[in-house]
């Protein structure tokens, strides 16, 4: 699909339910690793209909290599719908051969026979993601079930493979923090509406505070909205005039997913306080939109650690 359509997808459907939006959004991602992975194996890994893939970019393993194979083992955080995974992949550093630069960073998939789930998602937002650990050890991975986004070519030629991998990570995690957002305005209005001010005469919403707050929580979600489209368009045009952006370009960008993460939440927290005991409860639908969006927020992707290390990277 072009993107910006897809960023739609990912948008609704996290507007439906943030948990729900950001695995489609963790699988859609994990998809395009088979660009990286010679046409057999790809098809072998994600051509069923039910194939879900599940990992980690954090380089949390070491993968040892032996005579053009590797060995590797390690342990992933938030490996993100692992209970659902027909395949896992993770980054490793890679160690035992002085041919390769130092530090090598490459993924390697493994079957799910071979990961072990540790149960440890226990998080205030983004509860149903399945994002538990995930560990390896001592396990034999083929030359060919290895890659990297960073270094490898990419084996398919559409306009969605020249897109700068980080890119596609960005721009569908704002996505999703855009539509969690946008739930969480529909809940707050709701909850507005149905509880009633202290004094009890007159409604939540009723009162200029709480509408003026409303009020701007959705003026920044439809300005985001709007940012988003426009800045997906760009990316998307670009690739399919196949011109590659300047880091400085790139960089910019990525400044704007922050920025524009950063004001929903911002936008969407200073409804919380006016919610009262609803925004700490555990099973009330704003509440639970509201730590959604925090989580969503706080994926590397998004945060202001990423800008910095771009920001540098352009310089």
């Amino acid at each position: 699909m072009p993107l910006p359509a897809a960023l739609g997808i990912h948008e609704a459907v996290a507007q439906l339910d943030g948990s729900t939006g950001w695995a489609v959004t963790i699988g859609s991602g994990g998809g395009l690793f088979a660009a990286r992975l010679a046409a057999p194996v790809a098809q072998r890994l994600f051509a069923a209909a039910d194939a879900v893939v599940a990992g980690s970019g954090a380089p949390s393993g070491t993968a040892l290599r032996v005579p053009g194979d590797y060995r590797v083992t390690g342990r992933w955080r938030s490996a993100s719908g692992a209970d659902h995974a027909s395949v896992f992949t993770a980054n490793c550093r890679v160690s035992g051969d002085g041919r390769w630069p130092t530090p090598l960073i490459r993924a390697m998939a493994f079957a799910p026979a071979d990961v072990h789930i540790h149960r440890t998602r226990d998080s205030s937002g983004l509860r149903a993601t399945g994002s538990h650990d995930i560990e390896v050890r001592d396990v034999f991975v083929p030359q060919e079930m290895s890659f990297s986004v960073f270094t490898d070519p990419v084996r398919e030629s559409g306009p969605l493979y020249r897109l700068a991998f980080a890119t596609l990570t960005e721009l569908p995690v704002s996505a999703v923090a855009l539509g969690i957002a946008r739930r969480a305005c529909e809940e707050f209005a709701a909850l507005a509406q149905a509880k009633c001010a202290p004094g009890g005469t007159v409604a939540l919403l009723g009162l200029d505070l709480v509408q003026a707050a409303l009020r701007r929580a959705r003026d920044v979600v439809a300005n985001a909205a709007r940012e988003q489209h426009e800045q997906a368009t760009a990316v998307w045009d670009e690739a399919l005039a196949g011109i590659r952006p300047e880091p400085h370009v790139a960089a910019a960008r990525t400044e704007a997913c922050v920025r524009r993460v950063r004001s929903l939440v911002t936008a969407v927290g200073e409804l919380a306080p006016l919610a009262g005991m609803n925004a700490l409860q555990s099973d009330d639908p704003f509440a639970v939109a509201w730590q959604d969006l925090n989580a969503a927020a706080a994926h590397y992707s998004v945060s202001p650690l990423q800008l910095a290390t771009r920001t540098a990277a352009a310089v």
